[in-house]
């Protein structure tokens, strides 16, 4: 392992202007250890790595190592500590932004999908509604008979033997009656009924 200058000689290389020898130096004897520093921190090489860099260049451009004093190491150790902090909480805003986008295109999801639903069932009553009024309309152009046959029975939910002794006709008569209107009805229907 080559044997670089103390901290004293890198920290008065820095104060003289002989930034660029001292930075070298800074670079060969410290970049290990703040990016393993940093590496424990953030669990990402990549982030390590930025955020050394971060700190070194932090340092030459606002000059910060005229505010060192005493040890060069702990210095820079500290500077990449709490470059990971910062690291943490821009992380942090940046998944509570995205939890937040998420549950507001969650809410607008649900308000859309309560939307397709209410006009959903809006179009379901409106097709029933339509259905019914067919319905009444093809009941009302049956003979009689089978108009009464199906009204009680269908609509009105009657027993066959009380709507045969009501209407004073047979089960039979009451079943041929009530087949011959559904024939027609299913036939006449629009949209068709099926079984």
């Amino acid at each position: 392992m080559p044997e670089y200058p103390g901290d004293e000689v890198i920290l008065a290389l820095l104060q003289t202007g002989n930034a660029g020898d001292a930075f070298e130096f800074i670079f060969k004897k410290y970049y290990r250890l703040m990016w393993a520093k940093a590496y424990v921190g953030t669990s990402d090489p990549v982030a390590a790595d930025d955020l050394v860099q971060l700190v070194l260049s932090g340092m030459w451009e606002k000059k910060l190592y005229r505010n060192i004093k005493g040890c060069l190491k702990n210095y820079l150790l500290t500077a990449v500590r709490n470059q990971v902090n910062d690291y943490h909480k821009v992380k942090q805003r940046a998944l509570k932004k995205i939890e937040k986008y998420a549950e507001t295109v969650d809410r607008s999801y649900q308000h859309e999908s309560n939307m397709l639903k209410e006009r959903d069932m809006e179009d379901r009553w409106s097709a029933q509604e339509q259905l019914h009024r067919q319905l009444h309309e093809l009941l009302s152009e049956l003979p009689a008979q089978r108009q009464r046959a199906f009204t009680l029975v269908y609509m009105q939910q009657k027993k066959y033997h009380e709507v045969a002794d009501n209407m004073g006709i047979s089960i039979n008569s009451l079943k041929t009656h009530l087949k011959m209107a559904v024939k027609t009805l299913r036939t006449k229907l629009h949209p068709p009924v099926s079984e």
